[in-house]
């Protein structure tokens, strides 16, 4: 296998950039506008070269604005550590709690041999909440399932959707840990499914322009998961809808 050099540092679109710190590290995405977004910051042990990435775009740490992070793994927030003094750090209130504490069991941070201490969190997001960066509008999503508190960002003018490890490209599946739900995942799905997307950036892996088939080869295969799958099948003929609460409705 050839050996990479990090950080990867790639244009995605005006505007829009993909950094990769490191092989276990999460992508970050930059946004740069009025107001400079940062989704996920990688491991910690990684921020070194994500901040090389940032120089190489021309950017200092202290020019990012907001930090929004899809849940509460440390391979998405390490780098918070060092933005929180001069970034706003925002994530959905149900992983704001974890990484404010640093919830090491939750968070996976012995799975990855780096203790998290916790860091701020400025912004307890809610659901369909929108982040206004001038000329990105981006909305949030709560898609609970690999975690309780995972989210996506919806950026509905432009059909892009940041799926951190909730929805990934050619059907792969996510995996469901400590908080999360098989449950709430399918539902998850099927809320996505309702959106016009034309580019998927997620977490980690490939990005895609066919998101309608991923969402649906996804679908596919937690159906399979399922041990009670005729039952569910069963419902999904009777009634094709996606069944939510109150609060994300």
């Amino acid at each position: 296998m050839a050996k990479v050099d990090y950080p990867c540092v790639k244009r995605v679109t005006e505007g829009l950039y993909k950094i990769k710190p490191g092989r276990y590290s999460a992508f970050s995405y930059l946004i740069t506008d009025e107001v400079n977004v940062l989704i996920d910051t990688g491991l910690m042990s990684d921020y070194p070269r994500l901040e090389e990435g940032l120089f190489e775009l021309g950017l200092r740490p202290g020019d990012i604005d907001i930090v929004l992070n899809t849940h509460e793994h440390c391979d998405h927030v390490g780098g918070n550590l060092y933005l929180q003094e001069h970034s706003l750090i925002g994530a959905y209130k149900y992983s704001a709690v974890k990484i404010l504490y640093g919830d090491e069991e939750v968070m996976r941070c012995r799975h990855h041999g780096e203790p998290f201490p916790g860091s701020r969190v400025h912004l307890w997001l809610n659901n369909a909440d929108i982040i206004n960066t001038g000329s990105w509008m981006l909305k949030v999503i709560h898609t609970p399932g690999h975690t309780s508190g995972s989210m996506c960002l919806y950026e509905p003018r432009r059909r892009i959707l940041f799926s951190g490890d909730t929805l990934f490209a050619n059907g792969t599946a996510s995996n469901i840990y400590d908080s999360g739900s098989l449950g709430e995942y399918f539902n998850s799905l099927r809320l996505l499914k309702t959106l016009k997307i034309d580019l998927l950036l997620p977490g980690h892996g490939w990005e895609s322009r066919n998101v309608e088939r991923d969402i649906e080869l996804t679908i596919e295969k937690v159906i399979q998961r399922f041990p009670n799958r005729k039952y569910l099948l069963r419902l999904l003929g009777e009634k094709d809808k996606v069944y939510m609460d109150e609060e994300r409705s």
